[in-house]
């Protein structure tokens, strides 16, 4: 992720160029975009966020008493909790202990008069150098964001360079790992692990340091060094590919801010399922996590505010993503948008805010994550491009990945890539529908993994169910069971509806290949199982498209019971299969033993049993 700067969010600056993708959007006389649709008018509010990542981080200055804390908001009223966070520990939390007015944007964190006696618990006043954890939170008591700031001294006190996020482990292999973390000011920093010294190249307050040359499966310390301070924490490398050993990764989804305040409502995602859902994962020994999509509020309409979210759901999993990776893709709710509304207030229109390589949900999901970088480009190149000399399409950079681990792959799909409300009236793509240059590389990866003598077991994830069970019925790969449903470019639909690419991909997967085991995804606010064979109905009553049989069995693992608000079971011509229907919270895990694969379910608030070794294969 790399740490906001205000001319990266400027939303339609000078006029910014209109894809040649789009069609029927236009600029008004008043410089704002507008579409016109069946004789009515749509006219951008020009959305702006109210909370951003780069307002939130403000500044921190120490005085005789304390850390003063300033938000450039002008007459923003609220509150800030505080306390330390315990270095030393495992996994590493905060302490909140005090709490402090914040009037126009400030607030004074008092330290020297808080932390004495039997209220200093953490001997802050014996300590020189100490990190300390804030909450900022609105006049409502709602949580906005999370942040770090460290001092040394005893009073007066200085701001000092620190971690204000991370570090985490990223694109883990078996000889290594990335790992990532946010600084407040720029340093230089190295990672010592076994006696070999990584390092940044400049001063930088983002940091991708690459970790190699490491032995497979094998436990490492490693201590970040930067400016006067040093970090230690731990990670295992990953199995020898083809291995075969015992391993169980962990999945779930959906865990946007839900109703009940507090946790459940933190900065656009349910900080409480998240943290609840990692450490279950941790405790259990998972190898890593997935998340799929709608893991934040999210539609924002600006980069700085989708990262704002998304630091806080990096919060919630921080404890523990400094020693076990944590996957993640995009789902409807990472897209940025642009909202354009009729004379009817209710009656809207919106579409992928763009410039794409650097105002759309794609560009900030890139830059808030770090994944493989082996996907496809983006849609540019296809036979519909109508702009081939340019890039015209949203980049598919960090969001359609795959990476390995020991026998198993893992490949990670972007099922709400472009998205617009209407495709007719302005071209985009709708929810669930995956464009050809992305099923292209689908293909290939899989030609390429079945090709992979190592390569036992391949894993699909994404956002929008298969064969969804719920409020997405009327959308995700089914649509009603309508093939009307597609991307449409420059004014042209493309010649595949839903149905036919859904059909597409299930041909690649199940017929032509041996090794899939089944999807994973996470739109359906609630968890399930689904077995799907030839015999399964998977049409609606009176389709005319044409059909595919399936030569072989495979599975729809849903979980978006991350945290978000639940979804109920509705009729569909495969409802009656469902098994294992749960709310959230639920962690599932799957365990890979050699050719053998397995499933377990939990309840991460209760630690209930959702479902217990079911054999999937």
């Amino acid at each position: 992720m790399l740490l906001p700067t205000t001319a990266a969010f400027a939303q339609h600056a000078d006029r910014a160029k209109i894809p040649a993708v789009l069609h029927g959007v236009n600029y008004n006389s008043d410089g704002k975009l507008s579409v016109t649709d069946n004789h009515k008018t749509y006219v951008d509010i020009l959305k702006k966020d109210k909370y951003t990542l780069s307002n939130m981080i403000g500044t921190a200055t120490g005085n005789d008493v304390g850390i003063l804390v300033e938000i450039p908001i002008p007459g923003f009223k609220g509150s800030v909790t505080y306390g330390p966070l315990q270095e030393t520990d495992r996994y590493p939390t905060v302490a909140f202990q005090g709490t402090a007015d914040m009037e126009d944007g400030k607030a004074l964190l008092d330290i020297k008069n808080l932390f004495v006696k039997g209220e200093d618990f953490y001997r802050l006043q014996d300590k020189d150098k100490v990190v300390m954890g804030y909450r900022v939170m609105n006049e409502t008591g709602k949580t906005i964001y999370e942040g770090r700031v460290a001092y040394s001294g005893n009073g007066p006190y200085k701001v000092v360079p620190t971690i204000i996020e991370g570090p985490m482990v990223n694109e883990l292999n078996a000889q290594g790992c990335v790992v990532s973390f946010e600084t407040q000011l720029p340093v230089k920093a190295s990672i010592t692990v076994d006696g070999k010294v990584f390092s940044d190249k400049e001063a930088l307050t983002h940091h991708e340091i690459l970790l190699n040359g490491l032995k497979p499966a094998s436990n490492y310390s490693y201590m970040i060094a930067y400016a006067d301070r040093q970090d230690s924490h731990s990670f295992r490398t990953a199995p020898a590919a083809g291995s075969r050993k015992p391993f169980t990764f962990a999945y779930t989804g959906a865990s946007r801010a839900a109703t009940g305040g507090g946790e459940r409502e933190f900065g656009g995602v349910n900080y409480q399922a998240s943290r609840a859902i990692m450490a279950l994962a941790n405790q259990r020994n998972a190898a890593f996590l997935t998340v799929m999509g709608d893991f934040t509020t999210g539609g924002n309409p600006s980069t700085d505010g989708h990262l704002l979210e998304y630091t806080n759901f990096k919060r919630a999993f921080e404890p523990f993503w400094s020693k076990m990776p944590v996957y993640t893709g995009f789902g409807n709710h990472e897209l940025s948008k642009s909202m354009l509304i009729g004379e009817d207030k209710k009656d809207n229109r919106h579409i992928e805010a763009f410039p794409y390589q650097t105002s759309s949900g794609e560009a900030a999901f890139a830059q808030a994550f770090v994944h493989p970088k082996n996907g496809p480009q983006s849609e540019d190149g296809a036979s519909y491009d109508p702009n081939p000399a340019e890039m015209d399409f949203p980049p598919y950079l960090e969001n359609v990945y795959y990476f390995t681990y020991d026998n198993a792959a893992f490949i990670v799909m972007n099922s709400d890539y472009w998205l617009s409300k209407e495709p007719s009236s302005t071209s985009g793509n709708c929810d669930g529908y995956m464009m050809d240059q992305q099923v292209k590389w689908l293909a290939e990866t899989v030609g390429k993994m079945e090709k992979d003598a190592s390569i036992d077991h391949i894993f699909v994830f994404h956002h929008s169910s298969v064969f969804p069970n719920g409020d997405h019925l009327m959308n995700a790969m089914w649509w009603k069971g309508e093939n009307t449903s597609r991307a449409w470019v420059a004014g042209k639909p493309l010649s595949k509806g839903i149905i036919e690419r859904r059909d597409e991909i299930l041909d690649i997967l199940v017929n032509k290949g041996k090794k899939f085991v089944g999807f994973i995804s996470g739109d359906e606010h609630n968890y399930s199982l689904l077995s799907v064979s030839d015999q399964t109905s998977r049409y609606a009553e009176g389709y005319q498209g044409p059909k595919i049989k399936l030569n072989r069995s495979f599975y729809c693992l849903n979980n978006g019971a991350g945290g978000s608000t639940p979804y109920g079971a509705l009729s569909s011509p495969w409802s009656k299969d469902f098994k294992y229907f749960a709310g959230p919270p639920v962690a599932g895990f799957i365990t890979i033993e050699g050719k053998n694969v397995t499933l377990n379910a939990i309840n991460a608030e209760t630690l209930d049993t959702v479902c217990t070794q079911i054999k999937l294969r």
